[in-house]
C-alpha cells in the first residue's frame, strides 16, 4: 500500500491544530472531565486554567485578580482591591485585564475570564468572583 501526501494549505493546517487542542481535554482516556460553567464565560476546565497560567503571567494586574478572587473562592472581590494587590496604577491594571481577554481569545477562540465578572449597581465598582473549583485549580490544590 502506498501513501499519498495531500497539500493543506497553513491557514486550514493551523485552525485544524487549534480545534485539536480545544477538544484535547474532552478526550482523556474517555473519562469524564469535570467543567465549571462561568456566567457570561462559559465552561472552563482544569486543563484550560493550565493553558492560561503561564501566558497570563506577562500580566500582572490579571495574575493579581485572579489570585485575589481564588484566595476569596465565592466571595465578591471589588476593583479597588485588586489595584491595591497589583500594586501598579489603575490605568496599568485595566490595560492589563483588557490583555487577558485578548489572551484567552487566542487560547480558546473566545475572551473568557475563569471568574464572573460585572459593573455593581449600587457603587459602579467592578466586582468579580471566582467558583471554588476554578480556585482550587489556579490555586493547584
Amino acid at each position: 500500500m502506498t501513501q499519498e501526501t495531500i497539500a493543506v494549505p497553513a491557514t486550514i493546517a493551523r485552525r485544524f491544530v487549534e480545534l485539536a487542542e480545544e477538544l484535547r481535554p474532552y478526550l482523556k482516556n474517555g473519562a469524564e472531565v469535570e467543567t465549571v460553567v462561568v456566567p457570561k464565560q462559559g465552561e472552563w476546565t482544569r486543563d484550560m486554567v493550565e493553558r492560561l497560567r503561564r501566558p497570563v503571567s506577562a500580566y500582572p494586574a490579571a495574575v493579581a485578580l485572579l489570585d485575589l478572587a481564588a484566595e476569596n473562592a465565592d466571595q465578591v472581590v471589588k476593583f479597588p482591591g485588586v489595584v491595591e494587590r497589583a500594586g501598579i496604577d489603575e490605568r496599568q491594571v485595566r490595560s492589563d485585564l483588557g490583555a487577558m481577554t485578548k489572551l484567552t481569545n487566542k487560547l480558546f477562540g473566545r475572551g473568557t475570564w475563569p471568574l464572573r465578572a460585572w459593573q455593581a449597581g449600587g457603587d459602579g465598582v467592578m466586582s468579580y468572583t471566582m467558583p471554588r473549583a476554578i480556585a482550587d485549580w489556579w490555586l493547584d490544590r
